[in-house]
C-alpha cells in the first residue's frame, strides 16, 4: 500500500495565490473583450460615418431630380486589408437614385434627420454593418436616405487579433505570477528552512543544545509550532536528564557490590575447593567480569551523553601516535590472553583537534572489539595517517568482519550482530564510540578489511588549525 504524498506548503501557498489571480485575470479578460468589441465597432463605425457624410455632401437637386456626384474618396476610405465588400445606396421616397437597389432600406420614420444610425444585417448571405442617414434636400418635401454598408471581415479580424493579444497577456500574467510567486513563496518560507536547519543541527539524540528556539528569529505566524517545539525540548531535556542520572547512579551503585564480589571470589580461589566448585567459581567470575565491563560502559555512555561534556572535555591538540600507543599498551594483556598480535603503524607528526580522553576511550573500545571478535592467532593493526584532508585512525583486524547490512545497526545501543559464534558482550562499545566522536566533530565508518577479510574501522578526526599548529611548533 503506497503512502499518500506529503502536502507541500509552497504548493498550497502558490495555489492560494494563483486561484484569485486567475479569477481576476479572467474577469479582466472578459471586461477587456467587451471593451475591445465596443472600441473596434466605434472605430469602424466612424470610418463608415465619414463615408456616409462624404456622399451626403454631394447630394443635390437638378431639374427637380435628386442627383449624386459620388466622390471616389467616399468609398476609398473603407478599403481594409481584409478586402471587405462595400455597398452603398442613395434613395428618395423609396426609389433608388444610385447604388445597390436591393440594399435593405432603413425605416425613415425611426430615422431622425441628420443623425446616422447603424444596423447589423445580412446581405447576399454575409453579415454586414450598415450606416444610414436621412438628410433633407432643398426643393424636395421628403428626405434623401443615404446608406453605406461593409462586410464585417475587417472588424472580426481586428477583434480576433486584439482578443488573442489580450488572452496572451492574461496567460503571461498568470505564468509570470506563478514563476514569481514560486520564488516569492520560497523566500517567504526561507525562515522556516533556516529554522529546520537549526533544529536539525542540534544534537537532540545526546541531549545537547535543548535550549528554547529564539522566537524573535522566526515570523509571527510560526510562533505556535515553535512554542510547541520549545515545550517539547523542555520535556525531552528533563527526560534525558532523568535517564542519564538513573544510568549513572545505578552504574555507580553497582560498582561497589561488584568489587566486593570479585574480592570474595579471589579469596575462595585461594582456599581448598573441589574441581566442581572451581568450575562454578570460574563461571561466576566470568559473569562478574562481564557485568563489571557492562557497568563501566554504562558509566562511559552516561558521561558521553551529558550536555556539559563538550565543555568538560574541551578539544585540544592531540598526538595521534601517542594516543594509539597508549590504547594498545592498555589492551596488550587482553590481546596476549587471546593470542592476538597488536601492531602500530603511525606517522610521527599526526595531530588532530580532539580531547585526549575522548580519543582514548574511542580507541580502547574499537581495539577491544577487534580483539574480542577476532580469531585466535589473528592480528589487530592500528594505523595512523595525518597526511590526508583529515587525520584518520584505522583499527584493522583479520577476523570474521561485519556484513554490510549490519554495519549501521551495530552503532545502536545493545545491538549485537546475530551469529552462532558471537562472543559475549553488551552491544554498547560502538554506540559509545559514535557518541563520543560525534561530539568532537569526528566520524566513524566500517568497511571490509584487506582482501575482503576482517574489518576496518576508520575514524576521521578534525584537523588541527594551521595557525595553532604553527604556533605550537614555533
Amino acid at each position: 500500500m503506497t503512502r499518500p504524498r506529503a502536502p507541500s506548503l509552497r504548493r498550497i501557498l502558490l495555489l492560494n495565490l494563483l486561484v484569485p489571480t486567475s479569477v481576476l485575470a479572467i474577469a479582466l479578460g472578459a471586461a477587456g473583450a467587451l471593451l475591445i468589441d465596443r472600441t473596434v465597432e466605434t472605430a469602424y463605425d466612424r470610418v463608415l460615418d465619414g463615408s456616409v457624410r462624404a456622399i451626403a455632401e454631394r447630394v443635390s437637386v437638378e431639374d427637380d431630380e435628386v442627383t449624386v456626384d459620388l466622390p471616389q474618396v467616399a468609398l476609398g476610405m473603407l478599403e481594409t486589408r481584409a478586402n471587405d465588400s462595400i455597398y452603398y445606396s442613395v434613395s428618395y421616397d423609396g426609389t433608388a437614385v444610385t447604388g445597390y437597389q436591393d440594399l435593405p432600406l432603413a425605416a425613415l420614420r425611426a430615422q431622425p434627420f441628420g443623425t446616422i444610425r447603424h444596423f447589423d444585417m445580412v446581405y447576399k448571405g454575409a453579415p454586414i454593418r450598415l450606416a444610414a442617414l436621412a438628410q433633407p434636400v432643398y426643393g424636395k418635401p421628403h428626405p434623401v436616405l443615404i446608406e453605406v454598408a461593409e462586410t464585417r471581415n475587417g472588424r472580426n479580424a481586428t477583434q480576433r487579433e486584439l482578443l488573442l493579444a489580450l488572452g496572451g497577456l492574461g496567460a503571461g500574467i498568470i505564468l509570470a505570477a506563478a514563476a514569481l510567486g514560486w520564488f516569492a513563496v520560497g523566500r517567504g518560507l526561507a525562515p522556516l528552512a533556516a529554522l529546520g536547519r537549526e533544529i536539525d543541527a542540534r544534537q537532540v539524540r545526546t541531549g545537547a543544545e535543548l535550549q528554547p528556539l529564539d522566537l524573535a528569529a522566526v515570523p509571527r505566524e510560526v510562533h505556535p509550532p515553535v512554542r510547541a517545539i520549545n515545550q517539547l525540548f523542555g520535556r525531552l531535556d528533563i527526560a534525558i536528564k532523568v535517564i542519564r542520572d538513573f544510568i549513572a547512579d545505578a552504574s555507580h551503585q553497582m560498582k561497589t557490590p561488584l568489587a566486593s564480589l570479585r574480592v570474595h571470589l579471589a579469596l575462595l580461589k585461594r582456599g581448598t575447593i573441589q574441581a566442581a566448585e572451581r568450575d562454578t567459581i570460574a563461571e561466576i567470575e566470568r559473569s562478574a567480569q562481564h557485568l563489571d565491563r557492562l557497568v563501566a560502559q554504562l558509566v562511559t555512555l552516561a558521561r558521553a551523553e551529558q550536555s556539559a561534556m563538550a565543555s568538560a572535555t574541551a578539544a585540544e591538540r592531540t598526538d595521534l601516535r601517542a594516543a594509539a600507543a597508549d590504547a594498545i599498551s592498555q589492551l596488550a594483556p587482553i590481546a596476549a590472553a587471546c593470542d592476538i598480535e597488536l601492531a602500530l603503524e603511525a606517522d610521527s607528526d599526526a595531530v588532530a583537534r580532539i580531547a585526549p580522553t575522548v580519543l582514548h576511550e574511542a580507541l580502547v573500545n574499537l581495539i577491544d572489539n577487534a580483539i574480542r571478535y577476532n580469531r585466535r592467532g589473528g592480528t589487530v593493526t592500528v594505523r595512523v595517517n595525518g597526511n590526508g584532508e583529515r587525520p584518520i585512525v584505522q583499527v584493522i583486524d583479520d577476523g570474521p568482519g561485519i556484513a554490510p547490512e549490519f554495519r549501521e545497526r551495530v552503532f545502536d545501543r545493545f545491538y549485537r550482530v546475530p551469529g552462532p559464534h558471537v562472543p559475549s558482550g553488551s552491544g554498547l562499545g560502538l554506540a559509545i564510540v559514535r557518541s563520543l566522536l560525534q561530539q568532537s566533530g569526528a566520524t566513524i565508518q566500517l568497511a571490509d578489511g584487506p582482501d575482503g577479510r576482517g574489518l576496518i574501522a576508520t575514524v576521521s578526526l578534525p584537523r588541527e588549525p594551521e595557525t595553532t599548529s604553527a604556533r605550537d611548533n614555533a
